[in-house]
């Protein structure tokens, strides 16, 4: 029986995220296992022996030499154990995705912006939701990464290295958000004789707080909130509440005024008829609305000497 061995065998590691370099690729995930069993790999026997397997039991004092048990069979009843002592190298190299992190490389920025003007909570509410999302893409694929969050007057900049993930999140944002998405791609040179583009989704959002005024195609509203299927709204001639599905908002021809309701707090003085008798808990002036009213207090938004009752209480 001859065993061939290898002259020597390298561990080459990612020293940032650990990844294994195992025959001519880098491996993310159970690096360390596919590593060993390529080692394995390296060895061979002459017929009729075979490998059935191995360890790694050890090192040397020095800890260049590693200690491998090789288990060779010939038959069922003919099988045996195989000691080696082979020249270890161990390697310390960052990973091509590793190196494209740290050189703030990107193939697509996604920019988050309100209609406010400024940084808001629901921008970073957001900017979050993209975050978890690479977050969880990259334990199945390292290439999923973000590379830079910069944080701009008048919004979020999120930086990704993978462009799928900006395709992701913009039909994600579609489907789940009120928001108005457009992609523009700009020449970013040449990659293996190819142009190479990147990618720049601009995701605005409606980030105005409950009880403000605005604007929708010139005419005014007093803004009650939102949900997944569009934005509900009190219109300020009529007092009307209505709700405009998402699919017909033009976010062009939204603004805001700089308005803002003032909140409220009445106290319930008596039910009858369907309406309530209310009492404005600050100057005790008197109001009657109508519909039910829980509880001993209600909020009203109150804007141009009119009372509106806030969605959802």
């Amino acid at each position: 029986m001859h065993i061939e061995v290898p002259g020597s065998i390298i561990e080459k590691t990612c020293p940032k995220c650990g990844a294994y370099f195992v025959g001519k690729g880098w491996v993310y995930r159970d690096g360390r296992d596919k590593w060993e069993k390529k080692i394995f790999e390296n060895f061979s026997v002459n017929e009729p022996f075979r490998i059935t397997g191995g360890e790694i039991t050890g090192k040397n004092s020095q800890g260049n030499y590693i200690k491998i048990r090789i288990d060779v069979q010939r038959s069922i009843n003919d099988s045996r154990e195989e000691q080696f002592e082979i020249p270890f190298i161990k390697e310390s190299i960052s990973c091509p995705t590793c190196n494209k992190v740290t050189g703030s490389y990107y193939e697509a920025k996604v920019q988050i912006r309100g209609m406010t003007g400024g940084i808001s909570s629901e921008m970073e509410r957001i900017g979050n939701i993209l975050l978890s999302m690479v977050e969880r893409n990259h334990r199945e694929d390292p290439e999923s990464f973000v590379s830079k969050t910069e944080y701009v007057k008048d919004g979020v900049d999120i930086y990704l290295g993978k462009r799928k993930d900006g395709d992701s999140f913009s039909k994600d944002m579609k489907n789940r958000e009120i928001c108005d998405i457009i992609v523009s791609k700009t020449l970013a040179g040449v990659r293996d004789g190819k142009q190479f583009f990147r990618f720049t989704y601009l995701v605005r959002i409606l980030d105005f707080e409950k009880g403000v005024v605005i604007y929708v195609n010139n005419k005014r509203y007093l803004y009650q909130g939102k949900s997944s299927f569009g934005i509900y709204l009190n219109d300020l001639e009529n007092g009307r509440e209505i709700q405009i599905n998402k699919k017909n908002l033009n976010f062009d021809k939204i603004l805001i005024t700089g308005e803002s309701a003032e909140r409220r707090i009445f106290v319930v003085v008596s039910r009858e008829n369907g309406e309530c008798s209310l009492m404005d808990r600050e100057n005790f002036s008197q109001v009657t609305i109508k519909g039910e009213c829980k509880g001993s207090e209600i909020s009203l938004y109150v804007i141009d000497g009119e009372f509106f009752r806030i969605r959802g209480e």
